[in-house]
């Protein structure tokens, strides 16, 4: 296809968004990866106010996928095992409450 004004449009391989490799045909999946951080400071003292993070579905190859799979199991895991704990704390303290 010839365009007059960008003269020929080349056909480009996608590449992983984490690690740059080009990615076939078959090895596309989609992940949401953080895509940016935005960091607010007060003006007088400059202490950070808040911390935005922004995250967005993009292209990665293979590798990447099941990296990014483990790690949102891993984090999963981890506020499953501190909801637990909470409950299990708040029973104690209710049971010894009531029978204590």
């Amino acid at each position: 296809m010839r365009c007059e004004y960008w003269g020929d449009i080349p056909s480009r391989m996608p590449t992983c968004y984490r690690c740059g490799q080009p990615i076939t045909t078959r090895e596309r999946f989609r992940r949401k990866v953080k895509t940016g951080e935005l960091l607010r400071r007060r003006f007088q003292t400059s202490k950070p106010s808040a911390v935005t993070t922004r995250f967005g579905m993009r292209m990665v190859c293979r590798d990447c996928a099941h990296t990014l799979d483990a790690e949102w199991r891993r984090h999963e895991l981890v506020q499953y095992v501190e909801l637990f704990i909470a409950i299990g704390l708040l029973l104690i303290v209710l049971l010894a409450r009531f029978f204590g």
